[in-house]
């Protein structure tokens, strides 16, 4: 998992730490807990659309590449030996 890092001022940070203490949380499991309940309020679809939208540079980017110079491995894949069977 990656780190995040949020900035704030110092009163909103005192503010937010006693909210999530009020809560039986630190704030990092507030947060967590926040960003848990907003992802299961939107479906699946929208989550996806939301992923897509993000990364479709990338995505681009790979399918081009992909075009110009074919499937990475797929050479070795097609000329793999095949399995002995036990028959």
């Amino acid at each position: 998992m990656a780190n995040l890092t949020i900035r704030m001022e110092p009163d909103e940070k005192q503010q937010l730490s006693a909210w999530a203490a009020s809560r039986g949380l630190t704030v990092t499991d507030y947060i967590k807990d926040l960003v848990a309940a907003d992802m299961q309020a939107g479906s699946p679809e929208s989550r996806a659309a939301a992923w897509l939208r993000e990364n479709r540079s990338a995505l681009e980017d790979e399918a081009e590449c992909i075009a110009r110079t074919g499937i990475p491995g797929a050479a070795l894949a097609l000329h793999a030996p095949r399995p002995v069977s036990d028959g």
